[in-house]
């Protein structure tokens, strides 16, 4: 039996990196909504996971 790759899990979501993307642009959530056709709720809400779940990583990516 071949054995699987190992595939580490990535420390943010595609949608929570795009959100981190555009929040280093200075970017409000207003915009940031309009751009990923998410509401202002969801931003904050990526936001939120990103700092909440990972805080670390998040203050050292700023």
């Amino acid at each position: 039996m071949k054995e699987k790759e190992f595939q580490p899990k990535p420390l943010l979501t595609k949608r929570e990196r795009e959100v981190f993307e555009l929040l280093v642009q200075d970017k409000t959530t207003k915009e940031i909504a309009g751009e990923l056709f998410i509401s202002e709720k969801t931003v904050r809400n990526h936001i939120s996971n990103e700092i909440g779940t990972k805080g670390e990583l998040f203050k050292v990516l700023i």
